[in-house]
């Protein structure tokens, strides 16, 4: 990782790939569960793939799709086959997905037209999986983290931020919706460094930074003294919504 007032030396995608927090296996075997087959799934705003890898030992065969070029360059070798693509102009066949899986990404797709296109590339019964985490917590230093995100960060989070904080929960999905069984939080135990590499991830840095202020190397100090050299417990709560196509 670069020094506390570097530019980071690597791309966005390779950040994502790094730093960002794995979902439980157990998400994935659940949600293959309630597919009506294991045959084809898709990642919808794949990123670098994580979830990809995650689908991989359900399905016979996994496909990201992002709309960026630079986060599907930094996936690593694996058996998911990966695209370039609008969540809204999908270059698929109609009917051939048993699962589609949309995680932290739904709040950047033009509604509408991603529907319309779930409902074109599911098969019948297939199930779209809404996933999403929410605001960090870490043990023995509650408010820290939540006072950057919300109060530092604020001017730089797009209004649909608060979408995912909430879990998507204002977001009416085209289908009746399904409960399905999942783990309720992601859990690591993480330094102070490992905490700095995922808050560098986030994409109000990226446009503070682009308007010349970086918060995060004024607020590294700070998060350094408090947390000190030991590991502490990161949780995210961890949301699902599902619905299956008529």
């Amino acid at each position: 990782m670069s020094g506390a007032g570097d530019r980071p030396l690597f791309g966005r995608g390779d950040r994502y790939q790094s730093h960002r927090p794995d979902y439980p296996p157990a998400l994935f075997a659940a949600l293959a569960g309630q597919a009506p087959g294991q045959r084809r799934a898709l990642d919808l705003g794949c990123g670098s793939g994580q979830a990809c890898r995650a689908l991989e030992p359900h399905f016979q065969r996994v496909l990201g799709i992002d709309a960026s070029l630079d986060q599907v360059r930094a996936a690593p070798p694996g058996a998911s086959r990966y695209l370039v693509a609008r969540a809204d102009a999908l270059p698929l066949a109609d009917g051939g997905l048993d699962l589609i899986t949309v995680a932290q990404a739904l709040h950047w797709f033009p509604l509408p037209g991603f529907f319309h296109e779930a409902g074109r590339v599911l098969r019948p019964d297939g199930l779209l999986a809404i996933i999403s985490y929410g605001l960090c917590t870490v043990e023995g230093l509650e408010g820290l983290v939540e006072d950057f995100h919300d109060r530092v960060l604020r001017p730089w989070w797009p209004a649909a931020r608060w979408q995912v904080i909430d879990g998507y929960r204002s977001i009416t999905l085209p289908w009746p919706e399904r409960t399905v069984a999942a783990p309720e939080a992601i859990e690591r135990r993480w330094t102070w460094r490992d905490m700095v590499g995922y808050l560098d991830t986030w994409s109000a840095l990226v446009k503070a930074r682009a308007a010349g202020k970086d918060p995060l190397v004024t607020f590294l100090p700070l998060l350094r003294a408090r947390w000190g050299e030991q590991e502490r417990t990161v949780r995210w709560p961890l949301r699902l919504r599902c619905c299956a196509r008529p």
